[in-house]
């Protein structure tokens, strides 16, 4: 009789254990038969996330801090917010709740966003409160974006260097085990510094004689516990020409890299773009994050030789193009 007790007993754990309950039994103190729930596994960054970009209120014309996340291009067919000469220029207008949906925006019941915002800070679920039409770019290129204010479950990082720029994505189930890393490291070369081995084998050859010719360069990266994570290098070849620094041409070159673990060789991610963080969960990185020009690239680290994820939020203004380039030069404008 005991030993069918126990074989009972034992068949009861077993079956708790791996039904879909994701419970099992144990005994208490008075050989009573106790429930205790399993805890969840955690599921790791997503195989394949929509990654959705977000953008600071003050850059689009909203005056107070605060992001707005991206939602989809509003075709010219149905802009009806930006008419006639209003086309021709940038600006921000309300929209309502109830026309998001027909501009396309994204249904949040069937899938929520899950923002990341703080280093290494997990996952918190994101609820648009308000919809705004966004026109930016230039006479060649401009279009109207739809995007939503959040109200956020979590605090995110106040608008600033592009390092602190939150990322946001939409599944059904929350990315348990995922976090983003941001920019951890740096390293910025002095005039008479060679550049590192690893980095100078991708640069091209260019004829740079001192004091004429000045090269200067520096790199910062986002890395995990055994080095491997991606890094962003730039390098500016000054070419002197009088005391006023913003009298010499300059040649520059910005490239992306990604390392593995254990590793000390680079390889270059194209398009590139510039650094803002990874992804990361239990299987080490998962996705390399930049941004360049209204785009947001999100490689995937277990395919680096696959194209990445592009994700188009915003049309350059003139003043982006300006400031596109990026330079180590003195110059103080």
């Amino acid at each position: 009789m005991t030993n069918g007790v126990k074989r009972a007993g034992f068949a009861l754990v077993l079956a708790l254990t791996v039904g879909p309950g994701a419970a099992w039994a144990q005994v208490d103190e008075d050989g009573s038969a106790v429930v205790v729930d399993m805890p969840e596994m955690d599921r790791g960054c997503p195989v394949k996330p929509e990654f959705l970009p977000m953008t600071p209120m003050g850059q689009v014309g909203i005056d107070r801090l605060g992001w707005l996340v991206h939602q989809a291009i509003i075709p010219p067919s149905k802009d009806k917010f930006f008419l006639a000469g209003a086309r021709s220029r940038s600006g921000v207008k309300p929209v309502p709740m109830e026309q998001s949906k027909k501009l396309g925006a994204l249904d949040t019941t069937k899938a929520p966003i899950w923002v990341f915002g703080k280093e290494k800070s997990k996952a918190c679920k994101g609820t648009p409160i308000a919809y705004w039409a966004v026109r930016m770019g230039t006479d060649e290129d401009r279009q109207t974006y739809l995007m939503a204010e959040l109200a956020m479950e979590c605090e995110v990082l106040p608008p600033g260097r592009l390092a602190g720029t939150p990322i946001a994505l939409r599944q059904k189930d929350e990315p348990t085990g995922c976090v983003l890393r941001r920019p951890n490291r740096s390293h910025t070369g002095k005039e008479s510094d060679g550049i590192p081995p690893d980095y100078a084998e991708h640069i091209p050859p260019q004829d740079c004689a001192a004091p004429e010719c000045a090269r200067l360069w520096e790199y910062f990266g986002v890395t995990g516990d055994e080095g491997e994570g991606a890094f962003d290098l730039t390098v500016s070849y000054l070419h002197r020409n009088g005391s006023n620094p913003c009298n010499w041409a300059t040649d520059d070159l910005s490239m992306l890299f990604v390392r593995g673990r254990e590793s000390t060789a680079l390889t270059p991610l194209k398009p590139g773009g510039q650094l803002f963080g990874g992804l990361w969960d239990f299987s080490g990185p998962r996705f390399i994050l930049s941004r360049e020009m209204g785009v947001l690239y999100a490689y995937d680290y277990q395919k680096l030789k696959a194209a990445p994820k592009a994700v188009r939020y915003g049309s350059p203004t003139e003043e982006d193009l300006i400031h596109a380039k990026r330079t180590l030069s003195p110059c103080k404008k």
